[in-house]
């Protein structure tokens, strides 16, 4: 194999690279929703991260994919003053730029991958070589969990934070599976400000070319059919708003600190508003859709109703 460079969308070269057998040793400060998919370890395998306080609140790494490579017997170290992406097996190593996140597949990433066994075993010593280091077990992802629980998303370019054009998930189309989900006030926060339900024209929310987003959480009591790619609709039961539609970007994920609860994931346009659910109502059965469903929880099939509903948003 010798030494090749792998950039701007590494991560299948690096997956496919530590596909071997034998321990292997990873040196990766940040793990989003997709790090088991893309940093596939298994028992025996040595993993340090940056799982401290402030990277955990900010959403860097995930409490719950930490439980998931405890419970594939993988032994956790976490690092504060972790920052390079090191990974190394019997006969490779790569060394690079990319966390183990989604948004590291949407951004420059870059890596060196190489058989040179100098660089293997410098790369394996440095791995050994990081000190000031935590055990991770059951209580370290637990308080993990809360503080996840109190934290928010902050958008770090490659780790939580996505810097290529996001339009490719907005606007929907009606061949997006769209759920329609209640949740509490507690669970979702919308914004203050409501947008009013026009019943000739949706050309009152402008398109900002430099649209932002944000990522939210949608927990669930049970598993559910959803999947990424899939749209949601969620109904405030609190304050009665249509929350507007947000794209789930996640796998399900049970909750650490919650066995019985299970959560996705959500991408949300942040200049798309709330809507009152009594107006939609009223506008929808003017447009001919008088049993729109909107207080309950339901898989959405009609093809029409989907398509006024994303009217509502211009999308």
């Amino acid at each position: 194999m010798g030494t090749s460079f792998h950039g701007p969308n590494p991560w299948p070269h690096i997956t496919r690279a530590i596909r071997t057998r034998g321990p292997r040793y990873a040196a990766v400060p940040y793990l989003g929703h997709l790090a088991p998919e893309l940093l596939p370890l298994r028992s025996g395998d040595l993993l340090i991260v940056n799982a401290s306080t402030a990277a955990i609140r900010a959403h860097a790494t995930s409490p719950a994919v930490l439980a998931h490579y405890l419970s594939k017997g993988v032994r956790i170290l976490s690092s504060s003053t972790l920052h390079a992406k090191v990974i190394v097996t019997n006969q490779r190593a790569v060394i690079g730029s990319p966390n183990a996140s989604e948004n590291s597949t949407f951004t420059h990433e870059a890596v060196v991958i190489s058989d040179d066994p100098q660089v293997v075993a410098d790369s394996r010593a440095f791995i050994n070589n990081i000190d000031e280091t935590t055990a991770v077990d059951q209580i370290f992802i637990d308080n993990a969990a809360r503080e996840w629980a109190i934290g928010h998303a902050v958008p770090i370019p490659g780790i939580t934070g996505r810097m290529q054009n996001l339009d490719n998930d907005f606007p929907l189309t009606p061949t997006n599976r769209i759920f329609i989900r209640q949740v509490s006030d507690h669970e979702t926060r919308p914004s203050v400000r409501i947008a009013p339900v026009k019943q000739t024209s949706t050309k009152h929310l402008s398109f900002n070319p430099s649209v932002r987003y944000r990522l939210e959480t949608l927990r669930l009591g049970k598993p559910s059919s959803m999947a990424r790619g899939d749209v949601v609709i969620r109904v405030s039961t609190d304050n009665e708003l249509l929350l507007p539609p947000a794209v789930v970007i996640s796998n399900q994920d049970r909750i650490p600190d919650s066995p019985s609860q299970f959560q996705f994931f959500l991408r949300v346009r942040n200049d798309l508003l709330p809507l009152p659910v009594a107006d939609t109502e009223r506008y929808l059965v003017d447009v001919g859709h008088p049993s729109a469903q909107l207080r309950s929880n339901h898989y959405l099939r009609s093809l029409s109703l989907r398509a006024e509903l994303l009217a509502l948003w211009n999308l």
